[in-house]
């Protein structure tokens, strides 16, 4: 028993970290947290959570057990992974990535402890008065009142724009119901709004899941479970697999509501928004992308001694299963065999895709990603199946993984984590996107930029025109790539903003310069975005005397776009002056052992059951699903 007891070491730091405190009983309040002892063991503390049974299999045990032993991977609270779901607190009221920042006058007070009134002003939700929401904070806890509902905010669903910065924050509730013995709805529900504290705006978020077409709410304090469920973005059903650290369960009850149920934290720090009751039951919950989600369930590392053997290290796999581990969340997929539930999961076992199990995502998933009409491009989400549409994964020189360019570890920055450094050789080479080193770091010496070394890339401000020559001969643009408009930076045309109209600030990862023959190619499917018409053509240079488009971005069919691509397609096109896309460039689809399959039931993205934040929003669209990785 004794190499079961926590280390001094271990101890020390939890100490200065972490509560820790024993199950609540389902639907009271938790218990005061308290001081774990240092004669309390891992396993005792487990022990009071999971069955014999669950500890020998392995359980999720959250990542501040790995912190307090890597210390040096701290930098983990810091990303988008450890906050994307907050718990809104009123003592972190305003601050970026922990708190509430909706401010929509500005005044320095966040609108729900303000008690803002939709009715009362005017906003996108001025059809639905005198039931527009109103925002109010009772005894703590943050509240959407929409007619006599009141919802309470469960959690905080946030994101930050990688190119700009600004931040995007859904807010999910739990519905009161006349059915449920707790009164409220088991599942969690994306409730009719959203902030973007670009322009501090609010923004109708799905309001058809909540209101009827009289513009009434469609759902009383006496609605029943089964009124909520066929209309209401289940965060149970659709979501949270690919938002917490772990799949403990995930069932559907009698009143037909999928409940999933996440891994109790065990020890966490008690004003840490990351944690919070998810399901209700009283006890905080390990949501978010943690070590785990990574690496794999801990308890059997920690309770071995730090057996390296009981637990995954992506470093040590192949490339293909160390990308997977990305790809498990960073792309649009749903269980199999009917997709009925939204994260890779399989349906007969219960079970989800494991890190390192050796198994292949495709059996656990069902493709349901919308692309554009070249079934390449993704309109939603989709940098996984995206990334396998490209060369990368085979790529000559080495193959390519998802940490080569991002860092999992730790804030770099900026939002998508773009790794600050590469290692090349004896080299340790600067990295940034908006000055093309992190491109050339590996760029350098082949292909295009064999007149580039390693050695001027890390020596970058001293070979910047050396650099520039070079490049410029690529790109036939000026170099200019640290200024605004980004002219020959490699992103900008191999990485272009091609999503659906809230993914369009989410780079393509099939590296491809999206070329404008494809827009003409496809106008009778709608048309669709290429990479010089989006990063610059279209709405900030008028090469061609043909004006600047201000229509929507997700319109590529109007007479504009298509002399724009016409223009554009004589200089990069079949035939064009500057690269001839005739020419044979080899077939960069994905082989086909990667391919994840479409359901065998309707499509997810068919129903409400699977109503994705991005896909529900692009009404726009003509959306059209095909295959992917």
């Amino acid at each position: 028993m004794r190499k079961l007891l926590i280390g001094a070491p271990l101890i020390t730091v939890l100490l200065t970290l972490v509560g820790v405190g024993p199950p609540a009983r389902a639907n009271r309040a938790s218990p005061q947290t308290r001081i774990v002892s240092r004669d309390s063991s891992i396993l005792s503390a487990l022990s009071s959570y999971f069955t014999k049974k669950e500890l020998e299999a392995g359980v999720y045990v959250g990542s501040e057990y790995c912190i307090a032993c890597h210390p040096d991977y701290a930098g983990w609270r810091d990303t988008l992974h450890a906050d994307a779901l907050i718990r809104p607190m009123v003592k972190w009221s305003l601050v970026p990535g922990k708190g509430v920042l909706a401010d929509y006058d500005n005044n320095g007070v966040d609108d729900f402890v303000q008690g803002l009134d939709f009715n009362t002003i005017s906003s996108p939700f001025d059809q639905y008065k005198p039931n527009a929401p109103k925002l109010s904070v009772k005894n703590g806890q943050y509240t959407i009142t929409i007619g006599k509902l009141d919802m309470p905010v469960v959690f905080v669903k946030q994101w930050r724009w990688p190119d700009t910065g600004e931040w995007f924050q859904l807010f999910a509730v739990r519905v009161p119901v006349a059915d449920s013995p707790t009164g409220y709805t088991s599942a969690v529900y994306s409730s009719p709004l959203d902030y973007v504290t670009e322009g501090n705006t609010w923004e109708a978020y799905a309001p058809e899941a909540w209101y009827g077409s009289d513009n009434q709410p469609l759902f009383g304090p006496a609605a029943a479970t089964s009124q909520v469920v066929p209309v209401g973005e289940s965060w149970d059903q659709n979501c949270a697999g690919c938002h917490a650290s772990g799949t403990r369960s995930v069932s559907q009850n009698s009143r037909g509501e999928w409940a999933f149920q996440p891994y109790p934290a065990t020890i966490y720090n008690v004003d840490d928004p990351g944690y919070f009751d998810y399901d209700g039951d009283g006890n905080k919950k390990i949501m978010n992308i943690g070590c785990e989600s990574c690496h794999g369930p801990g308890s059997q590392h920690i309770l071995g001694l730090h057996d390296p053997t009981k637990i995954v290290n992506p470093a040590k796999l192949g490339t293909h299963d160390a990308n997977q581990i990305c790809g498990q969340c960073h792309s649009v997929i749903a269980s199999t065999p009917t997709g009925v539930i939204g994260w890779p999961y399989q349906e007969s076992t219960g079970m989800s895709w494991l890190p390192g199990s050796g198994e292949q995502l495709r059996d656990f998933a069902t493709a349901a990603e919308v692309w554009w009409p070249d079934n390449k491009i993704g309109i939603d989400t989709s940098q996984y199946p995206e990334f396998y549409n490209s060369t990368k994964p085979s790529f000559q020189f080495h193959p390519v993984r998802c940490t080569e360019c991002h860092d999992p570890h730790k804030a770099t920055g900026n939002p998508a984590q773009i790794v600050s450094s590469i290692a090349a050789g004896s080299l340790t080479i600067s990295t940034r996107v908006e000055d093309n080193t992190l491109c050339l770091a590996c760029h350098a010496t082949h292909g295009s930029f064999a007149n580039i070394t390693q050695q001027q890339v890390a020596d970058y401000a001293d070979n910047r025109t050396a650099i520039g020559a070079v490049v410029e001969s690529h790109s036939h643009h000026p170099y200019g790539p640290e200024r605004a408009m980004g002219l020959s930076r490699c992103t900008g045309c191999h990485m272009a903003t091609t999503g659906g109209p809230d993914e369009l600030k989410l780079h393509t990862h099939t590296f491809e310069a999206v070329p404008p023959e494809k827009t003409l190619k496809y106008q009778d499917q709608g048309g669709m975005p290429n990479a010089c018409a989006l990063s610059c053509h279209r709405s900030k240079v008028n090469s061609f005397d043909l004006g600047l488009d201000s229509d929507p971005v997700t319109v590529w069919d109007n007479a504009f776009e298509k002399s724009l691509a016409t223009a554009l397609q004589a200089y990069y096109g079949p035939g064009g002056k500057w690269w001839d896309t005739a020419k044979p460039a080899g077939n960069a689809r994905a082989a086909a052992s990667f391919v994840i399959s479409k359901p065998s039931g309707s499509s997810p993205h068919s129903g409400s059951h699977f109503q994705h934040r991005c896909t529900r929003r692009q009404s726009a669209l003509k959306p059209k699903t095909g295959p992917g990785p």
